[in-house]
């Protein structure tokens, strides 16, 4: 699992909240760097419903209360503001993040019943405060079967914190969502799937980014199916089909599904140039780019990249392209491999989709039109006959 990424969100889904599908897309963190500027003004709010701020970091706990950082209150007040300016209709989300090595925040919070009371308390005070219609717990990952922390009670924990705060936000009429991963492990030890999607309004599901560098293998990352060179136990389930399945599997109405789609490449050092096809050797993750870390490319940088003396292939089980030039080696989303997932969640019926982020997307229109990849997915849901909405993630 890989946690590089900054997140941040927005997120579009259907007018009709119980409709049997809904989209969503997320926005990363505005950058002052050159062509990697990006604000709450340039976000396509034509293309969405509801937009999740993503995110506020864990809160601090201070005398008996959780207290979140005022700056980033700040800036998330002046998003706000620019997004009600430009649009009445759009409705605002926030997510609560807590992420990376030994994130036990979340653990310790959502075991003992006075602290899930008070951290719930400051979730619905932000949404008061600012007129917010929701929020989304980004709980990276419980248990302990994971690398990023997490406690043996967790399993439990989740079910009890999200228990308190669907009773909290549906007394005040606001909704609840959930990120999910698709890792096995996450799902058969750490989650009660049931329980969850009983209490939550939609799950966001981490389809994307789902293999690390430090595997050593170039890869697509998010496949649709796996290969057979993938035979480690939990890798050989974590793909998009396999995760999405297994959700529902465990119980989960496909409707409360939002399935994850990002917009950017990962790119990967090859061993051996000569080795490039899915699976090669690699020493680590590919040159840096000019906008973010080390391996990992926004659409808008890679898009031009690629077209400037790659090599373009195709894997045809995970059903994504990847580039390749010298010993660099770069997987990323395009229209087709979309396309491929938009008939899967139809397939499903799922609830939509999220884009990891919206500001990864071709926003200057480097290479042709403006945002290629975010108007692909909303004429192509468009085209689906259910009610189906569009949703944008905005990264802090």
């Amino acid at each position: 699992m890989s946690n590089k990424l900054p997140k941040r969100s927005l997120q579009r889904r259907p007018t009709t909240i119980g409709s049997d599908s809904a989209d969503a897309f997320r926005v990363d963190s505005p950058k002052t760097k050159g062509y990697g500027r990006y604000t709450a003004n340039e976000i396509p709010l034509g293309l969405c419903s509801d937009v999740i701020y993503r995110g506020l970091s864990f809160p601090d706990w201070t005398r008996g209360s959780f207290v979140f950082n005022n700056e980033e209150l700040q800036r998330l007040g002046s998003f706000l503001y620019t997004i009600k300016a430009r649009s009445r209709t759009v409705r605002s989300h926030v997510t609560i993040l807590e992420r990376g090595k030994e994130a036990v925040s979340y653990s310790l919070m959502a075991e003992i019943p006075e602290r899930r009371g008070a951290f719930v308390k400051a979730i619905l005070q932000v949404l008061e405060q600012y007129g917010l219609h929701g929020a989304e717990i980004a709980w990276e990952w419980p248990g302990t079967t994971v690398k990023f922390g997490g406690i043996s009670s967790d399993r439990e924990s989740v079910v009890a914190l999200l228990t308190d705060a669907r009773a909290a936000l549906k007394g005040r009429k606001k909704e609840l969502f959930f990120m999910g991963a698709v890792y096995p492990k996450v799902l058969r030890e750490s989650y009660r799937v049931t329980s969850i999607c009983q209490l939550v309004d939609f799950v966001t599901l981490f389809t994307y980014d789902m293999r690390p560098h430090t595997n050593n293998v170039a890869d697509v990352h998010a496949p649709m199916r796996n290969r057979s060179f993938e035979r480690e136990e939990n890798r050989m389930k974590t793909n998009v089909v396999d995760g999405v399945e297994t959700w529902i599997e465990y119980g989960c109405p496909p409707k409360k599904l939002i399935l994850g789609i990002g917009l950017f490449g990962q790119a990967y050092t090859l061993a051996n140039p000569a080795s490039y096809n899915v699976g090669a050797p690699t020493v680590g993750p590919g040159a840096e780019g000019q906008y973010y870390y080390e391996g990992y490319y926004p659409y808008y940088e890679l898009c031009p990249l690629i077209s400037s003396g790659w090599s373009i292939f195709y894997d045809p089980i995970g059903q994504m392209p990847f580039a390749v030039r010298g010993n660099q080696w770069m997987s990323y989303e395009d229209t087709n491999s979309i396309g491929v997932k938009l008939d899967f969640m139809q397939q499903k019926r799922l609830g939509g989709v999220v884009l990891q982020y919206v500001d990864y997307d071709d926003f200057w229109g480097f290479c042709g039109s403006q945002n290629p990849l975010t108007t692909f997915i909303y004429q192509r849901l468009k085209q689906i006959p259910s009610d189906i909405g569009f949703a944008i993630e905005w990264n802090n």
